[in-house]
C-alpha cells in the first residue's frame, strides 16, 4: 500500500488513518521541506517561518538537529489553511487562534465553536464587502462610453 497516496519519493515511513474515496486508508505522508514547498506553493523560508512561530511542526531525521526537517499530512493541511486565511487578510495571530481552536483538544467544544464562528463572521463580512465593491465596479464599467474622437 505504500506509495498509493501519491508519494513517489520513498520518504514515506509512517502511517496514520485518513479518509479518501469513501474508504479509510492508513497513511501518513512524510516529506522534506522542498517537497512541502512544492505541494503548497510556499517558499522554504515561509515554511521555516511558520514552523518557528509554531503554526506547523516538523520532525527531525535520525541525524538530530542537523538532520532534515520532515513534515506530515497535518503540515500540508495547516499550510493550506494558512495560505487561504492570509489571502483573506487574516493576521498571523488570528490564524494561530483558528489553528489552536481547530486542533487543540484542551479547548472545550463551546470555545472551539466561538472561535470558529467568529472567523466565519469575519469571512462573511469580507464576502459582503467584496460583493459591494464588485457591484460598484460593474456600475462603473457599464458607465464607460466609447467616445468619437
Amino acid at each position: 500500500m505504500e506509495g498509493s497516496h501519491g508519494c513517489s519519493t520513498g520518504h514515506c515511513k509512517h502511517w496514520c488513518i485518513v479518509q479518501g474515496q469513501g474508504k479509510i486508508y492508513r497513511e501518513r505522508l512524510i516529506v522534506r521541506i522542498g517537497e512541502l514547498a512544492e505541494q503548497t506553493g510556499m517558499t522554504r523560508d515561509a515554511i521555516r517561518f511558520y514552523e518557528r512561530i509554531g503554526l506547523i511542526k516538523s520532525e527531525r531525521g535520525p541525524e538530530g538537529r542537523h538532520g532534515y526537517r520532515r513534515y506530515d499530512v497535518s503540515a500540508v493541511r495547516r499550510l493550506g489553511l494558512i495560505k487561504k486565511a492570509k489571502a483573506l487578510g487574516f493576521s498571523l495571530g488570528e490564524i494561530q487562534e483558528l489553528l489552536e481552536a481547530w486542533a487543540n483538544h484542551s479547548f472545550r467544544p463551546e470555545q472551539k465553536r466561538a472561535v470558529i464562528a467568529d472567523k466565519i463572521a469575519v469571512i462573511e463580512q469580507k464576502i459582503f464587502e467584496l460583493q459591494e465593491l464588485s457591484s460598484e465596479l460593474k456600475l462603473a464599467l457599464a458607465g464607460i462610453r466609447d467616445e468619437c474622437q
